[in-house]
């Protein structure tokens, strides 16, 4: 189970790194925006996918347990290449890049807050954070900590696609 999850892992790492590459040549701002809501859910269908798969080629049963725990290893494997890839960008290919979408999350938080009608002198305090809290996930820091939080939704999500992935054996009448 370990070999085939962490290379579906590594897959679907690789197919997050395209899709990541694909917003940052189109538009970079794309990547604080709403599209990494589709993201969410292909990870989510893509390690379903994967299981199922992995489920079919080994007897097509599997325990809520051990679908948890494939689930569990596919999302580490590609959570540690999206981080790598993601400090390479951010702090490599583009170190301005951070700049630019904690603006891009600025406005959009501040267009949010005004549809809301939230007050001005609220609205500056939060933007400010927001700025920070933007900058502060793109350094190598921020990345370990956005990694280490990540495995609280990991094991989460593996709870959702480990249900979606188990298919108990029937049991033998007499």
């Amino acid at each position: 189970m370990n070999n085939h999850a962490i290379k579906s892992g590594l897959m679907v790492g690789v197919i997050g790194i395209v899709l990541t590459l694909l917003l940052y040549i189109v538009n970079a701002a794309l990547l604080v925006s709403m599209w990494m809501l589709l993201f969410f859910i292909v990870f989510l269908a893509l390690v379903c996918y994967f299981g199922i798969q992995h489920r079919n080629e080994i007897g097509g049963y599997m325990s809520f347990g051990k679908a948890w725990v494939y689930s569990m290893q596919v999302f580490i494997a590609a959570g540690l290449l999206a981080t790598i890839f993601n400090l390479l960008l951010y702090n490599v290919i583009d170190p301005e890049l951070p700049e630019m979408l904690a603006d891009q999350s600025v406005e959009n938080a501040e267009s949010m807050m005004r549809n809301f009608g939230m007050p001005e002198d609220q609205m500056d305090e939060a933007l400010e954070k927001t700025r920070t809290d933007t900058l502060d996930r793109f350094t190598v820091s921020g990345s370990v900590m956005g990694f280490l939080w990540g495995l609280i939704i990991y094991a989460i999500l593996s709870l959702i696609t480990g249900a979606i992935i188990k298919k108990k054996e029937p049991e033998l009448e007499g």
